[in-house]
């Protein structure tokens, strides 16, 4: 098997792994009362080792896992899938043109891509209560950020340290 195909199946799992962690503990883990998205970090993570195209599957497919786990009730699941599929391929331009790979690009892509998605999501979906909705946004933010470092590091052992497209070890 040639590199891409093990490379799609081990982000499909990294991602599957993620849903998994998001619905045994995302909920039971609170910080003021703002949860982490482990689904939407990871895909943000794995989206700057990824060129466009996969960036944005990436996006679209921990979007419809997110979904699925959490079961909007009476809508927001275009809008989810929507949000997390911009924001990602979004990522993956950026990786063609303006960054290395670096833990250090890793928390503010993160902390930013978390609050673009959550944004796009309110602008698809309105919610009421605006203060609580920018409060948990925040706090979700932040949890995301606190776990940008530990999803790079496995993300980028279990895929190596090269880009899409590129031999490993040459960057």
């Amino acid at each position: 098997m040639s590199s891409s195909p093990w490379r799609g199946i081990k982000l499909a799992l990294v991602l599957f792994l993620a849903a998994i962690l998001q619905a045994a503990f995302a909920n039971s883990v609170s910080l003021w009362g703002g949860r982490p998205d482990l689904l939407l970090t990871t895909s943000l993570v794995a989206s700057m080792f990824s060129g466009e195209g996969t960036a944005a599957l990436l996006g679209f497919s921990a979007a419809l896992l997110h979904a699925s786990i959490a079961a909007p009730p009476h809508a927001g699941f275009g809008s989810i899938l929507v949000s997390r599929t911009i924001v990602c391929f979004g990522v993956g331009c950026l990786e063609e043109r303006m960054y290395r790979d670096s833990v250090l690009v890793a928390l503010p892509i993160v902390i930013f891509g978390t609050l673009a998605a959550e944004c796009l999501f309110f602008a698809f979906y309105p919610q009421h209560g605006l203060l609580h909705w920018a409060r948990m946004v925040l706090l979700t933010a932040v949890w995301n950020g606190f776990l940008a470092a530990p999803c790079y590091y496995g993300i980028r052992a279990l895929l190596g340290a090269n880009r899409e497209g590129q031999p490993n070890g040459k960057l």
